[in-house]
């Protein structure tokens, strides 16, 4: 045997016994691992996309529903400009709602080398589905038709800052939130964003059996998927309606609050917007349409507004003289028509000022110079320490998200703020809500609540989740005498039911018993040494004073709070109107009891 045969014999060996080890280790040592491997290759999970939770008022009328439907999808990697798919796709058109240009333009845009998926283009009804089914089967290798629901809302524009709406969830959506990878939406405002979590429901799975071809043979195991993932929420939808209605023109913000236990009845921020643009993708011209209007259709003003409260605030402010025990009720003060603080005049509102005038009177007619006087004996601090137990200056707990907390100012804040230290005239703004202080309309309410109860409840739209009752906290109650938030409540019926009150024109056509107060907002400061201050009316809109009126309801055995902010609206009273037609649509739904019809 020569010795390039001997080589030859010694690779050929080595070649065998490298087989010899690798069929050992396949067949042998890897058993277990080709086993599970062939088994998986034969079965196949299947994830069960829920339908989003329906969302509903408090009289099971629906505020946001899923319309189940189809997704019309066609294959991947196709030339859409060839006859034959042409021809194809044509015989389709009729049931589309959409030409071959626009099915050609989605197509173009979603298709990609990395795409393996069927390019859905657009959503198609159930029934429609039936009429186009015998095309889609005869062209199975082209056309796909995918279950889906489709997120629709009703009521268009009626209580959209509060529903919210869904829309395409983005890769980081998909980060914070797996589920949505496979509904394909997420929550991007409103309630729809809060209680995404529940509402999108959970996963089912099915384990299917497949061919080597990943034919499907049979269902072997599934994971049902239990649909509780309704909201129900203590909105009345017809009172919402009523509320849109009164603010017909208008911008701005509106709450009606349960004074007992947080509910809200009816709430908007005005203008609104058809919250269906959205689910299915808007366009970019209606997209930046709206975030072009200069009244801020997408800006949830309940919430994120926050303006000076002005001469609403009062009530909280004069409870702090009465609770610091400088005066009572019935103390009655010189009230002239201005104070001086070195050489600054902080005038009253009205020429010639009041007079004199008494807790109650200096609600009843809105005295600015009663604040002026006993702010500075009292002082910043206990002032903000009243007003911050009435629940000024923090979130209300309403469950929307990214909630304003306002600004309730003292020396402390300024200094860390504005690097500047606090001054004589920032107390005397601050005690007719001027100033540096912001309030949200919803803190308002709450407020407005907190002096006709004597506790500070928690805002809330959700009554129930599934078949879940929410808690939304216990009701906190006000360290304040009875008798002194006594007080308060009987200079707000003067406001609204007696001669010379600055509510009381307003009220007059309301068909129960206000409890008000009104209030005037400045955007652009007036000079204190103008006796005759510019008209609003000659202001521009955008700098005209934005108009409040809070009030509680009846007066008798008070059981909702109402609050009206007006942007622009010039004068407090001038929002008087828009809350009498709610207090009378509380009455004509029933929310008040007949025998408090006011005589």
């Amino acid at each position: 045997m020569n010795k390039e045969t001997k080589i030859f014999i010694a690779v050929l060996f080595i070649i065998w016994i490298g087989l010899g080890v690798r069929i050992y280790s396949i067949a042998i040592q890897s058993r277990d691992f080709y086993t599970t491997l062939a088994y998986t290759n034969t079965f196949k999970e299947r994830v069960i996309v829920p339908s989003r939770g329906r969302i509903f008022d408090r009289n099971n009328k629906p505020l946001a529903v899923s319309d189940t439907g189809f997704l019309f999808a066609i294959a991947p990697h196709l030339n859409l400009n060839r006859p034959e798919i042409q021809q194809k796709i044509a015989l389709l058109i009729s049931f589309l709602p959409l030409n071959m240009e626009q099915i050609q333009k989605i197509y173009q845009s979603k298709d990609s080398a990395y795409n393996h998926d069927f390019i859905p283009i657009d959503f198609i009804s159930y029934d429609m589905a039936h009429q186009l089914f015998p095309y889609v089967a005869q062209y199975q290798d082209i056309f796909e038709l995918i279950p889906i629901g489709r997120r629709r809302y009703p009521n268009k524009t009626t209580a959209s800052h509060l529903i919210g709406y869904i829309g395409k969830a983005n890769m980081k959506d998909i980060q914070d939130n797996p589920i949505s990878k496979y509904t394909g939406v997420i929550g991007k405002e409103g309630l729809e964003r809060y209680y995404n979590d529940f509402l999108q429901g959970e996963l089912g799975k099915q384990r299917v059996k497949v061919t080597a071809l990943n034919e499907e043979v049979a269902v072997l195991e599934e994971t049902q998927i239990e649909y509780n993932n309704n909201l129900y929420l203590s909105i009345d939808l017809d009172l919402q309606k009523s509320m849109d209605t009164a603010f017909a023109g208008q911008n701005g913000a509106a709450v009606v609050l349960d004074i007992h236990n947080g509910e809200i009845l009816a709430a908007g921020s005005y203008p609104e917007y058809d919250i269906n643009e959205f689910p299915t993708g808007i366009s970019t011209e209606k997209w930046e349409a709206l975030l072009n209007n200069p009244y801020k259709p997408l800006y949830n003003k309940l919430i994120y507004g926050a303006y000076p409260p002005g001469s609403v605030i009062k009530m909280g402010v004069g409870l702090s003289f009465l609770q610091h025990g400088i005066i009572d009720e019935n103390t009655i003060i010189p009230t002239p028509e201005f104070i001086e603080i070195g050489n600054r005049k902080f005038r009253d509102w009205r020429k010639g000022g009041h007079g004199s005038a008494n807790f109650m009177y200096s609600i009843k007619r809105s005295v600015d110079v009663y604040y002026y006087k006993l702010s500075l004996q009292v002082g910043i601090e206990k002032i903000a320490k009243t007003l911050s137990s009435f629940g000024i200056g923090q979130k209300t707990g309403i469950d929307l998200p990214a909630e304003m907390a306002g600004i309730l100012p003292t020396p402390e804040w300024k200094r860390r703020r504005h690097k500047q230290s606090w001054q004589m005239g920032d107390t005397l703004n601050t005690s007719i809500g001027q100033g540096y202080m912001l309030t949200t309309p919803m803190q308002i309410a709450r407020y407005t609540a907190a002096l006709a109860s004597g506790k500070l409840v928690t805002p809330h739209l959700v009554m129930r989740k599934g078949n879940e009752t929410l808690e939304f906290g216990a009701t906190e109650t006000l360290n304040i005498h009875p008798s002194k938030l006594k007080a308060a409540q009987i200079g707000m019926f003067q406001v609204c039911n007696e001669a010379g009150g600055t509510g009381f024109m307003r009220a007059l056509k309301s068909k129960v018993t206000l409890a008000c107060k009104t209030g005037t907002a400045q955007v652009t400061g007036i000079s204190q040494a103008d006796k005759a201050r510019i008209a609003e009316e000659d202001m521009d809109y955008f700098h005209r004073s934005h108009a409040w009126f809070t009030a509680f309801v009846p007066y008798e055995k008070p059981k909702y709070a109402i609050t009206v902010l007006i942007e622009h609206g010039m004068h407090g009273a001038s929002a008087g109107d828009t809350t009498v037609l709610l207090a009378n649509a509380l009455f004509d739904l029933g929310y008040i009891e007949p025998q408090y019809r006011k005589k």
